[in-house]
């Protein structure tokens, strides 16, 4: 942890005695050095304004020899001079999803149904991982493994050279080295490394690993890169500068974007000044008024590019001694127009550097069947959900020609900590009228288990109801389809037996249960799974008059379960469903005090219109045997979204019965380096009852209620408070907080 730490610490440091300026002017440039050199610099999402510049440029017919960029700089500098051309470079960013980028979460529907259900318990998203010096800090708040495809991705299309002076437009990309805080200029290798290492914002991304170097964003040494131009010979320079400017306004300073646009602007304002005082007379520096576009405002790229072609039009009689003639004009349109490919032609696929991950799975796992024209898309989600085995660190790939076969290599290595992660869980409920439950949590995992993926999961929940559940979970086969999973239980459970609308007693139910099951996955969407379970139940009065009897008893059989589940969030989904059905049999010939059949089905889906969300939800169970003094088969039934005005699972009985149809707005959205927050407010519906055997489910006995709420799906799970109502003049306020959602 020490040693991540005071990586984390070091590069903080090494960011401030760049702000000093560490980018000595040049003494001896070569004199066959790049006539005129494009100068780029760094700025985040302010850096679409160069691509209203460049188009600018074009239109004039300035043809540069050279291309040197800075982070965001880098990224559009990389692709202009692989090929792109300016209107390209702009579909391309508006019609990225940013916030996907600046994060190594996928879509929940595209994860493998096993890596959905991380989602259930609700816990913090973070994870505790274990190396050898004991818990792992890593040196970002997010890997990049969004951008690291991205880039690749870009890269692949572009048919690049490894000597980047063989591209279109020769290109240098400027990086940080943070062990001594000197500009490292990138010439050579993976196109798309170079503009990631550019741009690996430092606390944000974890350093690039080149050369035995580890690199940052460039912008701390020279966001405005013109004394790097100079030392590689540039007789002349347009430089463009889309930095974020020092105001003493910081009445704005209101959130996070605001401030980190600020300190983003102080870490950069040395270096760019220094660099600004070495241009020449006949240099060109073109300062866009971008006015109040942060760093992050992707969503306004169109806005920006336009802010670029004014400040360029604006400096048209400055740019004009660089006209180029209509012969070099058209040999450099000859040169530097390689349109980027729609899709990505492969032969076959390597893996190299499988690491941790089992290479037959890994191969299964991608949905490449080639030889194949790839969509981009494909490929990234594929190299996604092989990420998403959580089996490897950042996986990137390449395109290699050997002897005209094109061989897509796809690198996994072995991620910097132990296979063994933790996850911490809070859950709090209360109705304001006594009755409340807290739960904390911890998840433990490993993976893999072993050389066949499999994973060992251990939850331990201590409160006012607690319970240890430890699986083993072995898949089968290469394309992990079929699957074991015996599986050990301990849990104590406090249950409320309400009578004439008051608690009347509590119980603790206890169970010990051991359970052999085994199934198969379809697809990403469904499980279905055979179990075989052996349980002891015991029933302790703890407070109140004794309506059932204490009570000792086995239970044994089998169940068989069918889920379905493409719900994109399990806290307030907005898309998908959720489907589960369940029958049981427990059988006196193995065991059980009793022969009992019990069928149960619970299936919601999501619809939405723009903001709004309506899921409508059934719920259905039927003991087809008495359950008298058979406390651990009955239903219960009341609570938050389920007869909202009644006590939490006030109502019992051998048959449930709920529709609910529920409503909800989203009001707010925040995405922030793998953070999501969403606030919502929205309405419920609800009818339903509980009967015994001897009195048949009838729509008259169904009791109808509703509820109002807000809510927020946060790191540390959901966040709910609403007010309920039930006919009966029963009503009452929620407050839940994680897993009592």
């Amino acid at each position: 942890m020490s040693r991540n730490l005071g990586r984390l610490i070091s590069t903080m440091t090494i960011i401030g005695l760049a702000c000093a300026g560490q980018v000595p002017a040049a003494e001896n440039p070569p004199e066959d050095g790049p006539d005129l050199v494009l100068v780029l610099s760094g700025g985040g999402a302010r850096g679409a304004a160069h691509i209203g510049v460049i188009r600018v440029l074009e239109e004039m017919h300035i043809a540069p020899d050279m291309v040197v960029g800075t982070s965001m700089g880098s990224i559009v500098g990389g692709l202009y001079a692989a090929g792109w051309s300016p209107d390209e470079i702009e579909e391309l960013l508006v019609s990225i999803d940013w916030n996907a980028v600046f994060t190594d979460k996928v879509p929940r529907n595209e994860l493998s149904f096993r890596r959905k259900q991380d989602d259930r318990p609700f816990l913090i998203d973070a994870r505790l991982h274990l190396d050898e010096d004991g818990f792992y800090l890593p040196a970002g708040l997010i890997s990049g493994q969004s951008m690291e495809i991205l880039l690749q991705t870009l890269e692949a299309r572009s048919r690049p050279e490894r000597d980047f002076d063989r591209l279109p437009i020769p290109f240098r990309a400027v990086a940080t080295n943070i062990k001594t805080g000197e500009a490292v200029i990138l010439d050579s290798g993976s196109l798309a490394h170079a503009m990631r290492t550019s741009m690996s914002i430092p606390g944000m991304f974890p350093p690039v690993i080149l050369d035995g170097q580890q690199l940052v964003d460039g912008g701390s040494v020279a966001n405005l890169p013109v004394g790097i131009a100079q030392g590689l010979g540039a007789k002349n320079i347009i430089a463009i500068d889309i930095s974020s400017p020092i105001t003493s306004d910081d009445e704005n300073l209101k959130n996070f974007f605001d401030i980190y646009n600020k300190l983003n602007a102080l870490l950069t304002v040395s270096n760019r000044v220094e660099d600004v005082a070495r241009l020449q007379p006949n240099d060109v520096l073109i300062r866009p008024d971008l006015g109040d576009i942060s760093f992050m405002a992707f969503d306004r790229a169109t806005e920006t590019v336009a802010l670029g072609e004014t400040a360029a039009r604006a400096a048209t009689d400055q740019l004009l001694p660089f006209v180029a003639s209509s012969a070099d004009w058209e040999a450099f349109l000859r040169r530097q127009r390689r349109p980027p490919t729609d899709t990505i032609h492969i032969d076959r696929v390597r893996l190299e550097g499988s690491g941790l991950i089992n290479e037959p799975v890994a191969m299964n796992s991608l949905s490449i069947q080639p030889p194949a024209d790839l969509d981009p898309e494909e490929l990234r989600r594929d190299i996604m959900r092989l990420y998403h085995l959580r089996h490897s660190d950042i996986i990137s790939f390449h395109v290699d020609d050997v002897d005209g076969v094109q061989e897509l290599v796809i690198d996994a290595p072995p991620p910097p900590y132990g296979r063994h992660s933790f996850q911490l869980g809070l859950g709090i409920f209360d109705d304001f009228e006594g009755n409340g439950e807290y739960t904390l949590s911890v998840r433990h995992q490993m993976l893999p288990a072993n050389g066949k993926d499999g994973e060992w999961e251990t939850l331990l929940e201590i409160g006012s109801s607690s319970q240890l559940v430890s699986e083993f979970y072995q898949p089968l086969g290469p394309r992990l389809r079929w699957f074991v999973a015996p599986s050990i239980k301990f849990s104590r459970k406090r249950q409320d037996i309400w009578v004439n609308e008051s608690p009347w007693a509590t119980y603790n139910l206890i169970q010990q249960e051991i359970r052999v099951a085994g199934g198969r996955v379809l697809g990403n969407h469904s499980e279905i799974r055979l179990g075989a379970f052996y349980s002891d139940n015991e029933l302790d009065l703890q407070v109140g008059d004794p309506l059932f009897p204490n009570f000792e008893k086995t239970r044994a059989g089998f169940d068989l379960t069918f889920w379905h589940d493409t719900e994109d969030s399990v806290m307030f989904p907005r898309s998908g469903s959720d489907t589960r059905i369940r029958l049981t049999r427990t059988l006196d010939a193995m065991g059980s005090e009793s022969d009992q059949t019990q069928f149960s089905l619970a299936m919601g889906k999501a619809w939405s219109f723009g903001e709004y969300t309506v899921v409508p939800y059934l719920e259905y169970g039927e003991n087809q045997d008495s359950t008298v003094n058979n406390f651990t088969d009955l239903f219960f039934l009341g609570g938050p979204g389920r007869l909202s005005g009644l006590g939490n699972e006030e109502l019992y009985g051998d048959t449930l019965v709920l529709a609910r149809i529920q409503s909800y707005r989203r009001l707010k959205k925040i995405d922030l380096a793998g953070i999501s927050i969403r606030l919502y407010t929205g309405i419920s519906l609800e009818a339903g009852n509980t009967f015994f055997l001897d009195k048949s489910a009838s729509f008259d006995e169904l009791l109808y209620g509703g509820t109002v709420f807000i809510g927020a799906e946060t790191p540390i799970g959901p966040l709910y408070m609403g007010y309920g109502y039930t006919e009966g003049g029963r009503s009452r306020w929620y407050l839940a907080i994680g897993d009592h959602f």
